[in-house]
C-alpha cells in the first residue's frame, strides 16, 4: 500500500517521517494540514500524496510506524531472562517511555492518538489497538512463569483482568484529563501504572 513512500531513500523517508510525526504532535489530526506536513518536510504536497492517497493513510501509517518502533525497541531490551509477569510489565513500561522520551514528536503523537476521538481514524485506531493486544503483546509474555501465581487462581483469566483492568485505567485517565483540559500526566500514570501492580501481585500471586 505504501510502496512509493517505502521506495525512496531512507533519508527523505524519515525526514517526511519527523515532519508528519511533529505537526500531528502538535495539531491533532483534525487540525493538522497536509500543506504544513510536506512544507516542514522540504516536499511539495503533490509529492505527498503521491506516497499517501489521503491524510488518513499518512496519519494511520505513522501508527503502525510508532508501534513497529516501540515493539521492535522492547523486544530488543526487554530481559528474557525476567520472566515474572510483572516485573516484565514493568520493563516494557520502563522501555516504551525510554523510547517516547528520546523521540519528543513521538511522544506528543502517542498522546494526540491517545486523546483521538475523530470519526474519521477513531474506528480504525481501535482495531489496530486490538489486534496489537492480540498479537505482540501477548507475544512478550509467552514464556512467564504462571507457577508464581496462586494454585486456586486461573493465571490466564488472571491476566486477562489485569489487562483489562489497565485498558480501563488509561480510559479513566483519557476522560480525566478531558475534564480537567489538562495535559497528559505521564509521571502521574506510571505512579498509578505502579500501584496497580502491587494490587494485582498481592491479589494473585502466592
Amino acid at each position: 500500500m505504501f510502496d512509493k513512500f517505502l521506495s525512496i531513500d531512507e533519508e527523505k523517508r524519515q525526514r517526511v517521517i519527523n515532519a508528519a510525526l511533529k505537526v500531528f504532535a502538535q495539531k491533532g489530526y483534525q487540525a493538522a494540514s497536509t500543506n504544513e506536513i510536506a512544507r516542514e518536510a522540504g516536499i511539495s504536497k503533490g509529492l505527498l500524496f503521491h506516497y499517501f492517497t489521503s491524510k488518513k493513510d499518512l496519519y494511520l501509517y505513522l501508527y503502525d510506524y510508532a508501534v513497529k518502533l516501540i515493539t521492535e525497541t522492547i523486544e530488543q531490551f526487554v530481559d528474557p531472562e525476567e520472566r515474572d509477569y510483572f516485573e516484565r510489565l514493568k520493563q516494557i513500561a520502563q522501555v516504551k517511555l525510554s523510547v517516547l522520551n528520546d523521540h519528543p514528536d513521538l511522544l506528543g503523537f502517542q498522546k494526540t492518538i491517545f486523546f483521538e476521538d475523530s470519526a474519521e481514524v477513531s474506528a480504525e485506531l481501535k482495531a489496530r489497538s486490538k489486534e496489537i493486544a492480540e498479537t505482540a503483546y501477548y507475544r512478550l509474555f509467552a514464556d512467564i512463569d504462571k507457577s508464581k501465581f496462586r494454585p486456586d487462581i486461573d493465571a490466564d483469566r488472571a491476566i486477562n483482568v489485569i489487562l483489562w483492568a489497565l485498558e480501563g485505567m488509561g480510559e479513566a485517565e483519557r476522560a480525566r484529563h478531558r475534564a480537567l483540559g489538562i495535559d497528559l500526566d505521564i509521571p502521574y500514570m506510571m505512579e498509578e501504572f505502579d500501584r496497580y501492580l502491587e494490587l494485582f501481585k498481592t491479589s494473585f500471586y502466592k
